[in-house]
């Protein structure tokens, strides 16, 4: 089984704010550009079923991927971006330049934002999930940098990424907007990394 992970492509967003889970951000026309390439990576991959966040600019990505590649682009509460009271700070606010940011800040943490164990824990249980519907199928899971990067670091056996430095910097190359990545799960043990975008 191999399960190829993609970040949605590039957003809208005029006023330069972290959007985490709050509505609106469609993507922009590279955004839609960057979603055809991943469609066309995959044409030949056999994918079984398409699954998504719900947040809209996974959504998008997904529905213009699906259209390629005629899949159902399958809504998972699983694959949402980090839940965090910080949505909607500015991309200019100091506490970005924290080294503690995000999972480390005392606003974050006494808010009810995810912990990177929560985000690991709900990734990994839906590809548990995956892995006994069929061992012998491919699937596409769009999603968003920061669960996907916790659950490449959590399926290769390192340490979860507690802050941004650690995510873009811990090891495994931080996906970007419109990236795609697989993990090849047909061998025991850790399963085989690739980086295809």
């Amino acid at each position: 089984m191999k399960i190829y992970f993609a970040r949605h492509g590039e957003y809208q967003n005029p006023d330069r704010i972290s959007p985490y889970r709050l509505p609106g951000f469609p993507l922009t026309e590279l955004g839609q550009t960057q979603s055809r390439n991943i469609a066309g990576h995959l044409s030949d991959q056999k994918i079984r079923a398409l699954y998504t966040s719900p947040i809209e600019r996974c959504l998008e990505t997904a529905t213009i991927i699906g259209s390629q590649l005629h899949l159902f682009p399958n809504q998972k509460p699983e694959l949402i971006e980090t839940g965090t009271p910080l949505a909607g700070i500015n991309l200019d606010d100091p506490r970005h330049a924290l080294p503690t940011y995000l999972y480390n800040l005392p606003e974050h943490i006494e808010g009810g934002g995810e912990t990177p164990e929560q985000i690991f824990t709900r990734f990994n249980d839906f590809i548990e999930k995956l892995k006994l519907t069929s061992i012998n199928s491919n699937y596409l899971l769009v999603s968003h940098a920061d669960p996907i990067m916790i659950y490449l670091h959590g399926a290769h056996k390192l340490s979860l990424p507690r802050t941004d430095q650690e995510i873009i910097g811990g090891g495994i190359r931080y996906i970007p907007m419109g990236g795609l990545v697989m993990l090849d799960y047909n061998q025991k043990g850790i399963p085989a990394y690739s980086e295809i975008i």
